[in-house]
């Protein structure tokens, strides 16, 4: 199996959402209480942030790459 560049964006927002459910049902079992006005503003700013990391990486990575091509220039004369 050949291995793929890291998503950063969608590791985050996995991570993001999955902690969102955790909370939720750790207050189903507990007294603890998730408050929806709270969370859905969280969680838009959490993906928000994951969105522009990830972009900044693909960014960086595509910088290198162009950094790393070396490219051959013709002389006209």
């Amino acid at each position: 199996m050949r291995r793929h560049p890291l998503d950063l964006f969608s590791l985050l927002a996995g991570l993001l959402i999955v902690g969102f459910a955790a909370a939720y049902f750790i207050g189903a079992l507990a007294e603890y209480r998730l408050d929806a006005r709270l969370a859905f503003p969280l969680l838009l700013v959490g993906l928000g942030t994951a969105g522009l990391a990830g972009a900044l990486v693909a960014q960086r990575r595509s910088d290198r790459s162009l950094d790393a091509v070396e490219l051959d220039v013709v002389d006209p004369e």
